[in-house]
């Protein structure tokens, strides 16, 4: 079975705790073992970052908190895994430590710029290396847990092709362009009339020869113009009706008349019909099982987390 990792415990580019963050006020204290409120604070940062979202974007409080709380949540459970990790006898080789500092590594420019960032952050490469043991360890024992709950029966698998239907078919979809004129919400008569009929005359250009992608591009009011009007693969249910229905009227080359709704005018040329497809059991096989045993792996590690947690001394020490 191939190897399980879980995000929870992967090494964060973000560089984390410093001895003199240690010493500062602390978040949470594990088994005797403290958290500091700047790591929790680093690995929200480095959070966000990975959500692409910024503080400004969360504007309820209640929302930030349980997001903060989450984050600690996490940084516990790897503390968590590394105590246990020494029980269990999983601590990382020296081998995959160095990988692991390889890898991280290789996210910078170059291996001065990480050493730099190293001493920004009150580490040398030694005691970073400490560190880096640490994370490892503590992923390599939950991922040894992980292994131990993940087998999947041919029953199992079974199963789920026959309750997920929808996830083993794609029905037939159009790939098409379009050049769209819009109309303003409660535009009157005559402004509707004039939208029209500068739509006419690119259908009628469109008709005559001249480039659809290039007038797209030049002539369109979608957002789709940046793409020479390219629209997303679709199928029956998913875009307006009228457009619908004149898409899957068309074949493959063909030009639509002009299809009104209420938002504009739309011309359609279609690229291309893809069939429909119908993934077998024996196709879906693999990636079923893979799938399952992926799913089990991480509630394994969630329900260790959860039994250490219990067994140890956890204390939350900031208001979260």
């Amino acid at each position: 079975m191939r190897r399980l990792i879980t995000s929870m415990l992967m090494l964060p580019v973000a560089l984390a705790l410093t001895l003199a963050q240690a010493q500062a006020i602390l978040a949470a204290r594990v088994n005797g073992t403290g958290i500091s409120q700047e790591q929790l604070e680093r690995s929200f940062d480095e959070d966000l970052r990975q959500r692409k979202l910024n503080l400004l974007q969360i504007r309820n409080p209640n929302r930030l908190k349980e997001m903060k709380r989450a984050v600690l949540d996490r940084l516990i459970a790897q503390e968590l895994f590394w105590q246990q990790a020494q029980v269990a006898g999983t601590v990382a080789s020296p081998q995959e430590v160095e990988q692991a500092l390889q890898s991280t590594q290789g996210q910078f420019k170059s291996k001065e710029a990480f050493e730099r960032r190293l001493l920004v952050e009150g580490y040398t490469p030694e005691t970073y290396r400490l560190l880096v043991r640490k994370q490892v360890s503590g992923t390599k024992y939950a991922n040894s847990v992980g292994v131990k709950g993940a087998a999947v029966s041919d029953e199992e698998v079974h199963r789920f092709f026959v309750d997920n239907p929808e996830k083993f078919r794609r029905p037939q979809q159009v790939r098409a362009r379009q050049i769209f004129i819009k109309v303003a919400a409660g535009a009157s008569d005559e402004a509707r009339a004039a939208s029209r009929s500068r739509a006419e005359r690119l259908l009628e250009a469109a008709r005559a020869g001249e480039d659809f992608e290039q007038l797209a591009r030049t002539q369109s009011e979608a957002p789709t113009r940046q793409w020479g009007g390219t629209m997303e693969p679709f199928a029956r249910g998913q875009v307006a009706r009228p457009v619908e229905d004149a898409a899957f009227a068309l074949a493959a080359g063909q030009i639509s008349p002009l299809v009104s709704t209420p938002e504009g005018f739309h011309i359609l040329k279609v690229e291309g019909i893809d069939p429909e497809v119908i993934v077998t059991e024996d196709q879906a096989r693999a990636r079923i099982r893979a799938f399952l045993e992926q799913r089990k792996a991480n509630a394994a590690i969630e329900k260790e987390a959860e039994r250490l947690r219990s067994a140890g001394r956890v204390e939350i020490l900031l208001p979260l």
